[in-house]
Parts: structure tokens; sequence; C-alpha cells
């Protein structure tokens, strides 16, 4: 049977070199078709670099089509038969420099004879300085300005590829007199946003106004100095300060004769009072006795709902009340933090196997096993352990001269040396 020995590979998943290979360690990536070799030496046998060094996947393939990306120097120009022909393809300099050869260049000049038809079109146009006799003048207040007659502006429109509507007589100039929208003049209409209405104002801010004369009785604004001037104006009316409270303590004089009257005095007061320390029956107190009734009595009461009482403190053996969380916490205790599935008699019975005898059962147990210190050496049969184990002749043969027929071994390394 030929041996066969296979690299380190990779049959499906992401593309690329393995994260680690030892030095001189081989690995073939059959995702991007890639051969890698573990390059270098850290001292531990670990490589330092991993490097392309074969295959489709990172070399030029001579047989079938490829992209072959970043920028390739050629040592011997291609053939004359290997011009360009589609998009893709490579272009030779002196393909590309007979490209050229028929162009113009990037700054160039042309003779008038060039430009089809600009002679043509010059004929027809006057020179930029020329005059024109006093008959083609129609306006006496542009003598001596140069002016076009209509069979000129008709050459000239027609030279300039303009229709006869171009140069129309007064359509494209303003009568003497004429009108504008508000739209035409420049920034009128905001300019009349920010001003207000005659009609019903809307002011903001602070609006000033004239002040009018004191006892003035018209339509016009009223300011804030007009009215504290008549304020100010107003005689000793019934309501003033002065008047009622002549004394000037903040109390009106009519009150304080009203202080002064005798008990006696007062009429329709009751006739007798309660005295200042007396007493009521709970009858007399509204709902005294509804709230008295929703009360727990302290001798036996029968409580209902979802009582509490304050927690006592763990080992307390006392009267006090015991929550549920004092109960908690003793069982808790009891079992010694027990997970939920130790934490009965019943849960530890079932986990001893309900053996009352367990100690002498484990006992027993153990004293069937191979002994730790021993080293297999106290095996019964060490031939039929060898062959449970699946080891047969092979655990048997020395490292240094071992046979193998058939099967396979992974794992193994193999060290060629260095050279």
């Amino acid at each position: 049977m030929a041996n066969t020995i296979q690299f380190k590979r990779r049959v499906s998943g992401n593309a690329g070199a393995p994260a680690a290979l030892k030095s001189g360690e081989v690995a073939h990536n059959e995702v991007d078709d890639i051969l890698y070799v573990g390059k270098g030496d850290d001292g531990a046998g670990n490589a330092t670099s991993i490097l392309p060094l074969a295959g489709k996947g990172g070399f030029v393939d001579l047989s079938s089509a490829q992209s072959v990306a970043g920028k390739k120097t050629f040592a011997t120009v291609p053939a004359s038969s290997q011009d360009a022909a589609a998009a893709a393809d490579l272009v030779r300099k002196s393909q590309f420099d007979s490209g050229l050869g028929a162009k113009a260049n990037t700054s160039h000049s042309h003779a008038i004879s060039d430009v089809t038809g600009l002679q043509t079109a010059l004929d027809g146009k006057a020179a930029s300085s020329h005059t024109h006799p006093a008959s083609q003048i129609s306006d006496s207040t542009l003598a001596g300005r140069a002016l076009l007659t209509a069979a000129d502006a008709a050459a000239q429109r027609t030279s300039l590829g303009l229709g006869s509507a171009a140069l129309d007589d007064a359509s494209d100039f303003a009568a003497s007199v004429h009108g504008h929208t508000v739209a035409d003049v420049t920034g009128l209409q905001s300019a009349l946003d920010a001003k207000a209405p005659l009609a019903s104002p809307a002011l903001t801010g602070a609006p000033t106004a004239p002040t009018p004369a004191v006892n003035d009785n018209s339509t016009k604004i009223a300011t804030t100095a007009y009215v504290q001037a008549e304020i100010a104006g107003l005689d000793s009316g019934d309501m003033h300060k002065a008047t009622y409270d002549t004394d000037n303590d903040g109390k009106v004089d009519a009150a304080e004769l009203a202080d002064a009257v005798p008990w006696t005095g007062i009429t329709g007061k009751p006739a007798t009072f309660a005295p200042s320390s007396h007493s009521h029956p709970i009858a007399e107190v509204t709902n005294l006795q509804t709230t008295l009734d929703a009360k727990a009595a302290l001798a036996s009461p029968a409580l209902t709902g979802t009582p509490t009482a304050p927690t006592a403190a763990g080992g307390t053996n006392t009267t006090q009340i015991a929550t549920t969380a004092f109960v908690a916490a003793a069982v808790s205790a009891l079992v010694g933090g027990a997970p939920g599935a130790l934490d009965t008699l019943n849960e530890l019975a079932a986990a001893l196997g309900d053996d009352a005898n367990f100690a002498t059962t484990i006992t027993n147990g153990l004293a069937e096993k191979l002994a730790k210190a021993s080293n297999l050496s106290d095996l019964t049969d060490v031939a039929a352990a060898r062959s449970n184990l699946g080891l047969a002749s092979m655990a048997t043969q020395a490292a240094s001269n071992v046979a193998i027929t058939g099967g396979a071994i992974t794992g193994i390394a193999f060290d060629c040396g260095t050279f």
C-alpha cells in the first residue's frame, strides 16, 4: 500500500492564509487555490510570517483567463501581433503612439478657412470701426452716432441666426411714460411689509405716541404719562386712604370703632357656650365608630388580607412573630444553602439511592478499583485491557521502531531537518 502525505488544508469557508503555521509548514486553501508556507522562526518553532507559495489563486495562470491585480512591469513588451482589442486588454506603447499619430495637439490653432462657413459669416459683418451717412440717422438727438439701417439690422439678425422679432422697433425699450408694479421695484414689498396699516394696526415692541393734555376727552391715544397725570389729579373721593384711615395705621377707622363695641352691645349671639374643657361621646364624632371598627384588637386579632410584621433576627427564640422571611432563612440555614434538588430529606435519600448502607456500598465499590499509585501495574489481564482500548500491538512497539500496516495516523509531524 502506497504512503500518502497530506498537507494541512481548508476545504471551505474563508479565503486567505492560515492564522498560524510552524516554520516550514505547508497549508493549502482550496477556497482561493493558494498554497501557503510558514517562513521564519520565533524561537519556538512558529513561523514569523506566512507567504503564498504556489497555486492559481495567487500566481499567473498560463492556461485560462485570469484577473491580475496591482501594478505589473514587463521585462519584454508584448509582440506586435498582440495589440489590444477588448476594453480590458493591455495596450503596448507602439500601439498607443500609432493611435495618437492622427490626433491634434492639446494646444493648436486654426485658419479661418478651417472653420466651415466662418468666412461667409464674417463677410456680412460691418467693421468694428465704421461710419454712416446722415440719411441713415432718424433721430437728431443721435446725431454723430452710428446707426444701422433696417436692411443692416435684417442682415445682422440673419448672420446671427436671430428671428425677425429679436430687434423689433420699440418692443425692446420702455415708453417715455410708463408705470411699474410693486414687484418691479427692488425691496419695495419687503419695506411695505415692515410698516403698520392705518386700520387696526397690531403694533409690537414698545410703541410711543404724543401725550394729550390733562382732562382731554377725545379719540387721541392715552399714553402712560397721561394716565398717571389723570390719577394724580383725582379729588379726595370716598375710597381715599386719607378719608378712611385718618390715623394711618393700615386699618379702616370704622373697623377700629367696631372693635371697641362692648359684648353687651352685640346682638344675635348664642345664649350659652361650651366650657374650654369638655368631652364628647364617640357617637358625636363623625365616622369615629366606623374608623374604630376597621382596626384590629390587641387581644387575639382576626387579621385578614396579607398582614406583615418586622422580621426577627436569625436565631431569635421568643414570642416575637415569625415572618415568612424568618422561616425561609431558618430553613436555608438548616440545609446549609443546598441546591433546590437537595434541600429536602427525601431528595437527599434519593441522591443516596435510598441505600441505608450507602457508606459500605461505596467502600466495597472502591475496593474493586485500580490503585492510582500502581500506574496500571495492578491490571489483572494487561493484553485484554490493551485490546479493549484499541491499542493492539501498537502500544508494545518501541518509539524508535514503529511498524504500521494499513489504517491512518493523524497529527504526526514529519521533520526533514534543515539545509
